[in-house]
């Protein structure tokens, strides 16, 4: 769960030319249109200062924040990023950002095989210690839910023993808390 591989962290190469394709195209073609064309088929130089201006300056904001959608949701780590760790543990009583959880959910849908299983677990993991932080059982059972998907993700897959003990680990963890959110 917390261990890093090298294939998820981007060199600067690979950064800098996702960033190029998702930001620096998309712009460069927007300051090529706002500004040339006003002034080439409208022959209006101050029109096309103010759309020179605005226009790549929005396509550059929206840009970036697709680049970065993009970068989280594959689950990808660039130099520039700030590194977070959350203690995963429901006994600790403390809750989890619920943004931080949703991106882990977002980058599910990238994940495969027995990486897909650990990251349901930690999800369900972390759905579990906000459902015990906030005395939630609408949590607790989103907790469940994942518990069940990672299980139905193991049958298809020959998981490792590692993988095995995570899944059994959040089932013990769900069977503890069960009687506190009345679920029989």
């Amino acid at each position: 769960m917390g261990k890093e591989t090298g294939r998820d962290r981007l060199s600067f190469p690979s950064w800098l030319g996702l960033a190029l394709l998702f930001i620096g195209l998309p712009t460069g073609v927007a300051i090529a249109i706002s500004y040339y064309m006003p002034v080439f088929l409208l022959h209006n130089p101050s029109l096309a200062n103010y759309l020179g201006t605005i226009i790549p300056l929005m396509t550059f904001v929206i840009s970036s924040t697709y680049f970065n959608r993009y970068i989280q949701s594959r689950g990808l780590k660039s130099q520039f990023m700030r590194r977070t760790s959350v203690k995963i543990s429901p006994e600790s009583g403390k809750p989890i950002d619920q943004k931080m959880i949703k991106g882990f959910e977002a980058s599910l849908k990238f994940a495969k095989g027995e990486d897909r299983i650990r990251r349901l677990v930690t999800v369900g993991m972390m759905y579990l210690q906000n459902a015990v932080a906030y005395d939630d059982k609408d949590r607790y059972l989103k907790a469940k839910e994942f518990l069940s998907l990672a299980e139905e993700a193991m049958r298809g897959e020959s998981p490792s023993f590692e993988t095995k003990m995570l899944v059994e680990n959040l089932r013990s963890k769900t069977e503890t808390y069960k009687y506190r959110f009345g679920d029989r």
